[in-house]
């Protein structure tokens, strides 16, 4: 394996992870929560996409004092990266997997990245799909709406950040995970972005699980699998695994 990482604006970095071989891989950024206060630490979850055979990066991204749109800035221009040097990263498509506020971070890239006022015209900031877990997705909910107002604190912003209103004809697929117990990133999030989709009839995949609130581990800290002596007894969601197999199925059509 080659690691490295790569500056990508001035408070943004990309911690990636590379595979061997000449192959030319799908590569999954992920992007990791924290409220947009800090970024959490997901070496792990590059580390389960790199075992299932596919290249991944971690982004660190902007975040307080920042505000919106510097996250999303620094997103586009990881996904550029990895479109730019294609050739010498052996990547060919672009998913994100983002958790909770990074969720929220990579639907807000699928639903702007063709938003002109933003980006002008670009194709090489889209994704080819995003995986969202326990993400804040919508203002139709109080705590939601209170939450991202404070992301996007100026006028013509605020409409912006809420991505169930945002979804339009270029969104790319979704796969969204979350738990009926999580009340921060209440399972209706998903519910409302799934339904703008199929507005559009973009494909998506919806799982909610019944156990787990917002940020509980359901996973070892280290391998993302329970540990033999859990206890109580639980079974495991297979999440990432469930990711795995929805990227298999839109890269390869299996």
């Amino acid at each position: 394996m080659r690691c490295f990482t790569l500056n990508i604006r001035e408070r943004a970095s990309m911690d990636l992870y590379f595979l061997e071989g000449a192959k030319k891989r799908p590569l999954v950024i992920v992007v990791p929560g924290g409220g947009y206060v800090t970024v959490c630490d997901e070496e792990k979850t590059a580390i389960k996409y790199n075992a299932a055979g596919y290249h991944a990066a971690v982004l660190r991204y902007s975040v307080a004092p920042d505000l919106f749109p510097e996250a999303l800035f620094d997103l586009a221009e990881a996904v550029a990266a990895v479109r730019n040097n294609s050739d010498t990263w052996k990547t060919d498509k672009v998913f994100l997997c983002g958790f909770s506020a990074g969720g929220h971070l990579c639907a807000n890239l699928a639903t702007l990245w063709n938003r002109s006022s933003l980006f002008g015209d670009r194709q090489d900031i889209r994704p080819d799909g995003c995986i969202l877990m326990s993400a804040v997705l919508t203002k139709k909910l109080d705590h939601c709406r209170d939450f991202l107002d404070k992301l996007a604190v100026k006028d013509g912003y605020k409409d912006l950040v809420a991505c169930d209103m945002m979804v339009n004809e270029g969104t790319p697929p979704a796969f969204m995970c979350g738990t009926y117990e999580d009340s921060l990133g209440n399972f209706r999030n998903s519910f409302y972005y799934a339904e703008a989709l199929g507005k559009y009839n973009i494909p998506f995949e919806l799982h909610i699980f019944p156990k787990g609130e917002h940020g509980a581990p359901q996973y070892d800290d280290t391998i993302w699998s329970l540990p033999p002596d859990r206890k109580p007894v639980q079974r495991g969601y297979r999440m990432i695994d469930l990711s795995v197999e929805w990227i298999n199925e839109m890269c390869y059509n299996i």
